[in-house]
């Protein structure tokens, strides 16, 4: 197998079944070609954080960066940044960037998050290397999808999206998942190379039982974790084996405190919702923008509120900084406009205004 190319690499099987440990091998092969990787949505217990302790950084010196929450704290021996400030250009500078869900204070943060560092795969137009994404639960990429969308449908239809685009945009994914019917069959079509660790009781899907002509199901219900049954999007098929290395995350393991590093959360960030509840960074980027010289209205086309929406978080901010010293949401969100009156000038008609609502 070549590692050179933008190509898509697909796990499935039981926990504990090795499917992490086999991508986290083909990131391996990635890295020694000089291709970066990019490590999300691991499981809570921050999996993807055992990189830290590969030889891949303890003894190749690759540099890393960490992604974290917008009101997380990170301290250790590499660098770091909020996953909202992430950029395509951050591959450049960068062999590994890690975003783990123990740097992010809820998985709703994380999943809302995250989605700056999907959206970004898009912006890398030209490329000499892949880039090799690993998304240790497909399932994930759905969830923090829906984030930016309330219809579930439409959610789907861009997850199809970015696994068929993504090489166009030169990079590699790497997925992993329980149960291959879990995943749709117009994602699973885009998949150039599918391994089979243990199935356990799921077994395969309807539209690849004729594999059970090949290998017993016994075979592909149990396997060492070093093994696996490949297929191929051309339909080639065969048994292989990979070395399992041995600084992956263990069960119950502290790995924060095994690799050196300390988180400290803010308080809780407000999200924004599909429903169009103004989460705590969109209402700190409202003010942002006013102290910007916007008026109301381009900050409602911009940001896509009603009209009414700017002035009232606009005046409910400089009331509670006048009134306490300091806007609480602008606090959650980190802005440095937190303690600041921003220009009130330019209101809309009173029939127009309705009573704030801000939640502070």
């Amino acid at each position: 197998m070549e590692f050179r190319h933008a190509l898509t690499y697909a796990a499935f099987g039981v926990r504990g079944s090795g499917k992490s440990t086999l991508l986290e091998h083909i990131a391996q092969e990635f890295l020694s070609g000089g291709c970066p990787v990019l490590d999300i949505f691991g499981s809570r217990d921050g999996e993807g954080l055992a990189w830290l302790r590969s030889p891949w950084v303890t003894e190749n010196d690759k540099r890393v960066l960490l992604l974290h929450g917008d009101n997380t704290n990170v301290s250790s021996p590499w660098d770091s940044k909020p996953a909202s400030k992430y950029t395509v250009d951050d591959l450049q500078r960068y062999d590994l960037v890690i975003s783990a869900s123990p740097l992010y204070s809820s998985i709703d943060v994380e999943y809302s998050q995250i989605n700056k560092v999907i959206d970004e795969v898009y912006s890398r137009v030209v490329w000499r290397t892949p880039a090799y994404l690993l998304i240790r639960e497909a399932a994930n990429l759905l969830y923090s999808r829906m984030k930016v969308s309330s219809d579930q449908t439409l959610a789907k239809a861009q997850l199809t999206y970015f696994t068929r685009e993504a090489r166009h945009c030169g990079f590699s994914l790497g997925l992993d998942t329980q149960k291959l019917s879990s995943i749709d069959v117009d994602v699973r079509i885009t998949f150039d190379y599918i391994f089979f660790k243990s199935l356990g009781i799921y077994g395969l899907p309807s539209d690849l039982s004729w594999l059970y002509s090949f290998y017993r199901p016994a075979r592909l219900q149990r396997m060492p974790v070093d093994m696996f049954v490949l297929l191929t999007g051309r339909g080639s098929h065969g048994v292989g084996i990979f070395p399992y290395h041995d600084w992956h995350k263990q069960a119950g393991e502290d790995i924060l405190k095994a690799v050196g590093v300390e988180v400290d959360h803010g308080e809780l960030i407000v999200e924004t919702k599909p429903a169009r509840v103004v989460g705590d960074l969109q209402h700190a980027q409202m003010i942002q923008m006013r102290q910007d010289g916007f008026n109301y209205r381009e900050i409602s086309e911009a940001l896509k509120v009603s009209k009414s929406t700017p002035w009232t978080h606009i005046h409910a901010h400089n009331e509670e900084v006048r009134r306490t010293g300091s806007c609480s949401r602008c606090r959650r969100a980190k802005s440095p406009l937190v303690d600041k009156i921003v220009g009130e000038g330019g209101g809309l008609p009173q029939d127009s205004i309705k009573t704030p609502t801000v939640r502070p």
